[in-house]
């Protein structure tokens, strides 16, 4: 390791430690002044796809984000302030492999690549393949004096040095690595469970049955879940429908379409009989079906730049509330999206009405509700929260089969207005904005946005889950195969209101609802179907658990205005900086994070880069990885080099040659080095390149 090198650790290898490399090299001319850069990559997992979209797990297991809409590159929207280096999408890379312009792709992933459109949803074992073919191409065309080494171990601890460097130490390496700065990127990093999860575990061991904690489906342990038993899944969200698929289809069944375009389901024997429920007792809404490339972003009316600015003054102050300050913008927001598209198709003069009406009106106002009421005369057509967020709540049941038939007709009739899309479905609309709208909402709640009392009781335990229920749910063919399942009598949906009990006389688990009469489930397994929640507290990750204890990092607090503040788990960081706070309050100025270890100073931080939309991932790792270079040209400018040699000299040669071209790592994007600004300037307004040149 040059003493004279800028030397930078990025820990994690998955999309945010990726979008962080990528970012360093793109900076790197720019902000190096021609010093040498060494990047040191440290995952145990395969670089760029880490540990969630790992090429070894089952091809079953989708995304939930149409390969259109995935990226790791920077586009003409990205207004960072670092050079711009388009790159492809999922889809134009799937396009690529697919003319056979790409090395090193499996068998399974070229197939899959020929087949896949720009609203199709990929497995996350090809998403694996697109991110580490990125990694590689990043890696391939950084410019030259960059290298990067990856290290396929675990970092376990993080110290400051006496020269003022950073001491990363690493599993089963005797040397520890020293540079200039350290970002984690480390995505969802392990925990402790939680007291619950130490007993069921603990009832299962001496009882000799089966519990799967929560976790990435992908790499649980499913052969307790015996063919033709029941066994208990606890969640109907995103990893529900993962489990529902790895136990049907990925136990041998074949899911059939037949002349009319029905879906059934052909057991092969081997699955188990699945009981599932959770509180509300609804699985997410499927995805709307939206066939573009490019879907352009919800642009609000009333969450304006303006309101969001209003909002911000209050920061820091305990004085917002989310229900009382924001949701009822967000709600004329949803709800202007909303009925505009009810009365599309309507009588044009309430159309017209609505538009000319609605925006001077506060949202639950008399004037506001008799507008809604004269427009839209059906209350069973008007929107409503309420009903969105916990739809059995307003009806009862006789018994299991009268939950079973009232749920497939709801699940039948979210999977019409999914296939409607949101230019038909007003509800589709709706929840395609809610979608949209989740970065204005986080540019107000985040970094102390609001009160910590309100950001617990109204963003955690309400309005995150409720985003996701219905404007973040799986592609609408998991709700058409969880109908088939349903009918074919593999799957039994049990209700809201899900109690789960471990019964000691018995040894088995015991599950019921509280809305469903009669219904009592005694299994020999009980699957979590849901994610532990990232929390710094309980990290068992052994750098963040290190870094804990030696007050080198600390959970994140939400003040109020009257009571002491909200302890979320997330970890503590600087507001724009991202830079890690200590234990003593005081930002670390060599220690960055983003993504989901920082949820809750920044909210909805697991949403990946996304292009064409500005995405706030890219604009993160620009900002981190400008830092960390900064970071290391000035103590290799100050540091040992007395008469500064090392550092004048590129420039001075720079100087000499003004006309010396750099080319850029795609075809037809050649930039000089003459004049920096002018040449940032072109770079932002550059078409995005032909991508048939990238390999």
């Amino acid at each position: 390791m040059s003493p004279q090198a800028i030397r930078i650790c990025i820990v994690g290898a998955g999309p945010r430690g990726t979008v962080a490399l990528e970012r360093v090299c793109a900076n790197a001319e720019v902000l190096a002044h021609g010093l040498p850069i060494e990047v040191h990559v440290v995952d145990p997992y395969p670089a760029g796809g880490g540990r969630v979209w790992n090429l070894d797990h089952p091809r079953q297991l989708l995304m939930n984000t149409v390969a259109g809409d995935v990226t790791v590159f920077t586009d003409q929207t990205v207004t960072c302030d670092g050079p711009l280096t388009p790159g492809p999408t999922q889809y134009q890379w799937a396009c690529m492999v697919a003319r056979g312009e790409v090395d090193g792709i499996t068998p399974e992933g070229q197939a899959e690549a020929s087949a896949i459109l720009p609203w199709s949803y990929a497995s996350r074992a090809l998403q694996g393949e697109y991110l580490a073919w990125a990694f590689r191409h990043i890696v391939a065309k950084a410019p030259a004096g960059v290298s990067v080494r990856v290290h396929r171990t675990r970092a376990i601890g993080l110290s400051d040095t006496a020269d003022g460097l950073q001491e990363v130490r690493l599993e089963g390496e005797d040397l520890p690595l020293r540079v200039d700065a350290v970002v984690l990127a480390q995505g969802h990093y392990d925990v402790e469970p939680t007291d619950k999860e130490r007993q069921l575990t603990d009832f299962a061991s001496r009882h000799s049955v089966h519990y799967v904690p929560p976790a990435s489906p992908g790499e649980a342990d499913l052969a307790g879940a015996r063919a033709g038993e029941p066994v208990l899944l606890r969640g109907l969200g995103l990893n529900f429908y993962d489990y529902m698929v790895l136990l049907s289809e990925g136990r041998g069944g074949r899911f059939v379409r037949d002349a009319d375009d029905h879906l059934s389901y052909r057991p092969s024997g081997a699955e188990p009989l699945m009981y599932v429920g959770s509180g509300r007792g609804m699985p997410y809404r499927s995805r709307a079906e939206i066939r573009k490339e490019i879907v352009p972003r919800y642009q609000p009316a009333f969450v304006t730049a303006e309101e969001i600015a209003r909002l911000r003054t209050a920061a820091g102050t305990g004085r917002n509330d989310f229900r009382r300050d924001l949701f009822p913008l967000v709600s004329k927001e949803i709800c202007w999206v909303y009925y505009q598209a009810l009365l599309a198709d309507g009588e044009p003069e309430r159309l017209a009405r609505l538009r000319t009406e609605y925006p001077a009106h506060t949202w639950g106002s008399d004037a506001m509700e008799q507008l809604i009421a004269e427009l839209v005369p059906d209350p069973a057509q008007r929107w409503d929260w309420e009903l969105l967020d916990r739809p059995a709540d307003q009806v009862d049941f006789a018994d299991q089969a009268d939950f079973r038939t009232w749920i497939t007709a709801q699940l039948t009739e979210d999977l019409r207005h999914s296939r409607l899309g949101p230019d038909a479905s007003a509800v589709k609309a709706a929840a395609a904005a809610m979608r949209d709208l989740r970065d204005e909402v986080r540019q107000v709640i985040s970094h102390r946005g609001i009160s910590g009392a309100s950001y617990r009781d109204h963003v955690d335990r309400w309005f995150s889950g409720l985003c996701n229920y219905a404007a973040s749910g799986p592609p609408a063919t998991r709700v058409e195969q969880l109908l088939a399942l349903i009918d074919a009598g593999i799957v039994e949906p049990m209700g809201p209101g899900m109690r789960i009990t471990a019964d000691e006389q018995q040894g088995v688990f015991l599950a019921s609802s509280t809305r469903v009469p009669g219904l009592e489930v005694r299994a020999r397994s009980l699957i979590e179907a849901h994610l532990p929640l990232t929390d710094v507290r309980r990290a068992s990750d052994p750098l963040l658990r290190s870094l804990r204890e030696a007050g080198g990092c600390r959970a994140y607090v939400i003040p109020n205005l009257d009571e002491p503040g909200y302890e979320t788990g997330g970890i503590d960081v600087a507001d724009v900086t991202f830079q890690v706070m200590g234990g003593d309050a005081v930002a670390h100025p060599a220690r960055f994070s983003y993504g989901p270890p920082v949820e809750s100073v920044q909210w909805v931080t697991a949403i990946g880069a996304r292009p064409h939309v500005n995405s706030r991932t890219l604009l993160q790792g620009d900002a981190i990885a400008r830092a960390c270079l900064r970071l290391g040209a000035n103590r290799v400018g100050s540091a040992g080099i007395q008469n500064h040699t090392q550092l004048a000299v590129p420039v001075a040669s720079r100087r000499r040659k003004p006309k010396e071209e750099h080319h850029d790592h795609h075809r037809g994007s050649t930039r000089t080095c003459r004049d920096r600004r002018r040449r940032d300037r072109r770079q932002r307004r550059r078409e995005i390149p032909d991508l048939e040149s990238i390999s």
